[in-house]
């Protein structure tokens, strides 16, 4: 796993408080999330793709092959 900057896990802990009143009250995010924030999730997606995830080409070319 990807060791974070403390700078990007304060930015991930402050989304997590803005987002738990929103998944108790099962409410969307319509939400400005700033480009920092942005980037750090971005980079926690893709790391977790990759860890339980085929990359899209190769599930593309697994398709095209069954």
């Amino acid at each position: 796993m990807t060791k974070l900057p403390p700078a990007e896990i304060e930015l991930l802990e402050e989304f997590r408080e803005e987002l738990a009143p929103r998944v108790i009250s099962n409410v969307g995010l319509p939400a400005y999330l700033p480009a920092e924030l942005v980037q750090v999730l971005y980079k926690l997606v893709c790391e977790k793709v990759a860890e339980h995830d085929l990359p899209a080409a190769v599930r593309k070319s697994l398709k095209e092959v069954s």
